[in-house]
């Protein structure tokens, strides 16, 4: 799975006929999609109703890997701290 941080107005494309662009809306996000009709699009809630999700979906988002590194020093570094 191809993971990409976009800020709002930027977009992606997928092939020649979808484009994804997201937008910042107060806390969250909106995103728009831009595909033939014949491409079916579903929010992920209305797919795993019919009890089906992708294997590749996160259950929360990745971290970066300087994100991990910094989260297990500072994990380390409270350990130390009890001992």
């Amino acid at each position: 799975m191809l993971s990409i941080q976009l800020k709002s107005g930027e977009y992606l494309t997928i092939g020649n006929d979808i484009v994804v662009q997201v937008f910042q809306a107060g806390a969250g996000f909106r995103v728009a999609v831009e595909a033939p009709r014949e491409m079916p699009v579903v929010r992920g809630e209305v797919l795993e109703r019919t009890g089906i999700r992708p294997d590749c979906i996160h259950e929360r988002s990745p971290q970066s890997p300087s994100r991990s590194k910094r989260d297990q020093q500072r994990f380390q570094t409270a350990q130390r701290r009890l001992k």
